[in-house]
């Protein structure tokens, strides 16, 4: 079921193309919101000196630090915006998903009215959902600590170098592997909420976990391709922003326009993943969904009475 739930996620993006405009228009303006006010304080900072043409390169790390380093006192009053903004992004994200699973889950074209009444209609069900999944949060983030401790079981505080780098990548690895677990079982669990109007969030959670877990291949698989796709969008972006390096207004138009066609790519493929997995879901539900035979009083039964006397 993993080639058709690619297919599938694919070509229902492809008929409701409207929605990934929906998402990216919400990742800008939230990203407007919260760089804006460092724009202004990058600008004040560098005055007309020459460290504004270096910029438009690749990112310097040693002027990062110096930059942050000099505005330690006018940073302390943006870290609460640090804080509101990213979270106020994420909830709103988690209400956009309510629309896009209830398109998806009826299999139907975007309409806005559809769209934003799903949306509604499910958004504090996600929210005690989030909730729900934050224990379970906790415990795929501790897993990565497992390789720490066999390090330190089989090799002790004072392990060789080459241990501890080989390690690092371990723990990177679980922690990657982690995120699209957590991922997918969230995801499910929002599609159980949906198709079946669950109210009992703990009940979708759980539905969520077995769902993942029952279908392990499937899941992790397609959860594994998009976050592989993910990961080579941003190989390929990073080179090609990194390489314009000329600080003149139609360069710096092309290296916006570059970043506005990796954020739309990045949302598409976030609702590629949804329709794929709500996709997933349905196929299983009808698959396993019991054969009702039609009951014997229903059936006219005349036509045999001489053949029984």
């Amino acid at each position: 079921m993993l080639i058709p739930s690619l297919k599938h996620g694919f070509a229902h993006l492809r008929a409701n193309r409207r929605m990934v405009f929906v998402f990216y228009l919400a990742n800008f303006l939230f990203g407007l919101i919260l760089l804006l006010p460092f724009r202004a304080m990058l600008s004040n900072y560098i005055g007309d000196s020459q460290m504004g043409a270096k910029l438009g390169g690749a990112l310097d790390m040693d002027f990062v630090f110096e930059f942050f380093g000099g505005n330690e006192a006018v940073l302390t009053t943006q870290r609460a915006m640090l804080l509101v903004v990213p979270g106020l992004y994420w909830l709103f994200g988690l209400f956009l998903s309510g629309g896009a699973f209830t398109i998806f889950a009826t299999q139907e074209r975007y309409t806005s009215q559809q769209f934003w009444s799903g949306a509604a209609a499910h958004f504090g069900r996600f929210v005690r959902l989030a909730l729900y999944a934050v224990p379970l949060l906790g415990i795929l983030f501790c897993v990565q600590f497992l390789e720490t401790g066999v390090q330190r079981l089989v090799w002790g505080k004072d392990a060789y170098q080459s241990i501890t780098y080989l390690g690092s990548w371990v723990r990177l690895a679980i922690t990657a592997l982690s995120v699209i677990l957590f991922g997918m079982i969230f995801d499910y669990a929002r599609v159980h909420t949906v198709l079946h109007e669950e109210h009992k969030m703990r009940v979708a959670i759980w539905q969520g976990i077995k769902f993942a877990f029952d279908n392990f291949l499937t899941t992790f698989g397609l959860g594994l391709f998009m976050f592989i796709a993910g990961a080579l969008l941003l190989a390929l972006y990073n080179p090609l922003a990194n390489s314009f390096s000329a600080s003149n207004m139609f360069i710096v138009l092309l290296l916006f326009l570059l970043q506005q066609f990796y954020v739309l790519a990045r949302m598409a493929l976030k609702l590629a993943l949804y329709a794929g997995e709500t996709f997933l879901y349905q196929q299983h539900a009808a698959a396993t969904a019991p054969i009702t035979s039609t009951p014997a009083q229903n059936l006219d039964l005349e036509g045999l009475a001489p053949a029984l006397e």
